[in-house]
């Protein structure tokens, strides 16, 4: 691809910043919204799913680079994925572990059937890592982990709420640590050498992962009617 004077990571910033400011909006209706219980208690099980998956994606990514080995992309896909994947472990437990604390079984979490919404956030990354290009999956970190919660963030949602803490301590983790976790990607998206056509799918990706993030959030928000 053509050189730029802006890098890889502000080119997808400034290109998705509508699809952002939308997902963002949907977030500040479910804060609103988080002195409902049952909408804390979605919204922990939506983060339950997608960390039962992160893992499982990142192998993926790792298998499909290795099917490129001519590819330059390839390797600094696979050195990301097999740095990530030890620091995305136990994730679903932790998860599981705060929503007993908020009065949920595990056995009903791990059962319940996911949205399509959800499905469709995961599933289209499979589709593109494996029949289009491994670099997707960045476009899909660039949404979800970038854009992390901050710790205030965090304990807003313990003051509105009135629940325990403690069963926010999976999602207090995370504004606390994926701050690091934010740099490594930019830093790795900014130095992959990616032609013009896996710039596009990395986009496409980041914007459907918006799109179907703010989908789920008006789904979380909508047990507030129940």
């Amino acid at each position: 691809m053509q050189k730029s004077s802006i890098s890889l990571f502000e080119r997808l910033s400034r290109n998705l910043l509508l699809m952002k400011m939308k997902a963002g909006g949907v977030n500040k209706k479910f804060t609103s919204l988080s002195y409902s219980k049952q909408v804390c208690i979605e919204q922990a099980i939506v983060n339950y799913k997608i960390s039962t998956t992160s893992t499982e994606l990142m192998k993926e990514v790792i298998r499909c680079a290795k099917l490129r080995p001519d590819d330059p992309v390839s390797t600094p896909l696979i050195t990301y994925m097999e740095h990530h994947i030890p620091e995305e472990l136990n994730h679903d437990e932790w998860c599981l572990e705060d929503l007993e604390v908020l009065g949920v079984s595990r056995e009903s979490v791990i059962n319940k059937i996911p949205s399509t919404n959800l499905a469709a956030l995961i599933g289209s990354q499979y589709y593109w890592i494996r029949h289009a290009h491994p670099v997707a999956f960045m476009g899909y970190l660039a949404c979800l982990e970038v854009n992390h919660p901050t710790v205030e963030y965090v304990e807003t949602l313990i003051e509105k709420s009135g629940l325990p803490a403690e069963g926010f301590n999976s999602l207090m983790h995370h504004a606390k640590v994926d701050l690091h976790h934010k740099q490594d990607i930019i830093d790795t998206i900014n130095a992959l050498a990616l032609t013009e056509e896996q710039y596009q799918l990395m986009e496409l990706s980041a914007f459907q992962t918006y799109r179907y993030t703010a989908l789920v959030m008006e789904d979380v928000c909508r047990a507030a009617q129940n």
